[in-house]
């Protein structure tokens, strides 16, 4: 456990208090909270380094990612990942949330995607609620623990995304402000994307009506439309129980210069 990550906690508490991305301070304070938690590594978390050996995912029965649950309240949730080598998180969203994400040890590539319209539609037969949301593709980018930078997402940027640990496993710690249980759109899917054409991305007939202003049609990145599906099966975790430090009792303890903002 460090200095540096009971520098992130606090930053994140005074980050989340207040989340109106039209505020000054708010805008400031994530700005601040990006500088920090790009500087994290698997030791300041209080982490072992065999958490991520590829020999902890030769054993027959290992899943293959690790889920850490380090910390959640009503205004954040802080977790890490590890995957197995070239293994991919599915395709999922993180409706209307902001997020950071950093490689704390390996490295992965991350394809991300904005959305652009949806359309939901609910099954008469069992009430299943399903989505379809056209979007965009965003540049695939790959983060390492050494790179000292983090992936962030916002409430309508990059907020669906899969994850692949490329050249060995991979552990990345996140921050998402609200938590899946208190978002305003509290659950979360996983999706297929289909490709679609340029020259039908241009048109209503998609069936989402919408933004086809002209500065949109002017974007070209590739479009998808991501359909929801159940959990994939072979998408489970391990569980690995952390050890709450002692500042994360206190956090209404801190002081300005504990959150150096």
């Amino acid at each position: 456990m460090s200095t540096l990550f009971a520098r992130v906690f606090r930053q994140a508490w005074a980050t989340f208090e207040h989340t109106s991305a039209s505020d000054a301070k708010f805008a400031s304070n994530l700005h601040a909270l990006h500088r920090l938690v790009s500087q994290l590594t698997l030791a300041d978390i209080g982490l072992e380094p065999s958490l991520v050996a590829t020999e902890t995912f030769q054993q027959p029965s290992k899943a293959p990612c690790t889920y850490v649950g380090v910390f959640e309240n009503n205004r954040f949730a802080m977790s890490v990942f590890v995957l197995r080598e070239n293994y991919t998180m599915p395709l999922h969203d993180h409706p209307q949330m902001h997020g950071l994400l950093r490689v704390v040890s390996g490295a992965v590539q991350i394809c991300s995607y904005s959305e652009v319209a949806r359309r939901d539609t609910v099954e008469p037969k069992d009430g299943t609620l399903r989505r379809h949301v056209l979007v965009v593709a965003e540049p695939e980018k790959i983060i390492s623990s050494a790179a000292g930078d983090c992936a962030v997402l916002t409430p309508t940027e990059r907020n669906f995304h899969e994850i692949t640990a490329i050249g060995g496993p991979a552990a990345f710690f996140d921050i998402l402000s609200p938590p899946y249980n208190l978002s305003s759109q509290p659950q979360y899917f996983f999706y297929r994307k289909v490709p679609v054409p340029r020259h039908l991305a241009e048109m209503e007939p998609l069936g989402f009506g919408g933004p086809n202003t002209p500065s949109a049609l002017e974007d070209e990145r590739p479009r998808y439309v991501l359909e929801t599906i159940p959990n994939p099966e072979h998408y489970y975790c391990d569980t690995v129980h952390y050890i709450t430090p002692d500042f994360m009792y206190h956090p209404e303890g801190s002081t300005t210069s504990d959150l150096n903002v």
